[in-house]
């Protein structure tokens, strides 16, 4: 089992060589896999790795999934109709939101996130700033934040034909084959990813 030092060490080396060209694409788009035991680790070393890739030469620009969740749902126009629901739901339920309530809230909520243009906005913008510079490259942190709501690689499959510079994808999970991850070890493993994968 290789360490999380020698899966970003690969993951440095691949962003360095850049993207072979395969029949799944060739948008420069790297997965670092790690297992969900490891969440609170890779964040303790993501301030070290941006450090090393600055010091490999390259402009690194940060996307954290929970920062921009956070941010839509604060500012969403909905979100006071949201508030009232919740608090209706909970004075009815007397304490804990019952099981289908809760799915019905993460449904709206993921509706959100998926029909509203916020979050690819946001995606877009960082984006466009990461390819602003020859060296740039866009790090995606944070990705256990879009549970329940929505998967990483409906993103990628919006984002792939605008990709300019790399991009790295914290992503807590298990890989299942060449293509195939299991998001946050319990999702069913998916093979519709078309970026490299390291771990």
């Amino acid at each position: 089992m290789h360490s999380l030092k020698d899966k970003f060490d690969e993951v440095c080396l691949r962003v360095r060589d850049g993207r072979r060209l395969e029949s799944t694409g060739s948008a420069p788009i790297y997965y670092l896999v790690f297992p969900v035991k490891q969440i609170l680790e890779v964040k303790r070393q993501t301030k070290a790795w941006t450090a090393k890739l600055e010091n490999l030469g390259w402009k690194v620009v940060t996307f954290s999934f929970a920062e921009a969740i956070d941010s839509i749902f604060k500012n969403h126009k909905l979100r006071g109709s949201w508030v009232t629901g919740e608090k209706m739901l909970l004075s009815k339920a007397q304490g804990a939101i019952p099981g289908a309530a809760m799915s019905q809230i993460n449904t709206t909520l993921a509706k959100a996130l998926t029909e509203g243009p916020e979050l690819l906005t946001l995606i877009r913008q960082k984006m466009a700033e990461a390819s602003s510079h020859s060296n740039g490259l866009l790090l995606f942190t944070d990705l256990e934040a879009i549970h329940p709501y929505l998967r990483i690689n409906s993103i990628e499959a919006k984002i792939q034909d605008e990709v300019r510079s790399p991009v790295i994808v914290l992503y807590p999970g298990k890989r299942e084959g060449k293509t195939s991850l299991k998001f946050l070890e319990f999702y069913p493993a998916d093979p519709n990813y078309r970026s490299e994968h390291v771990g």
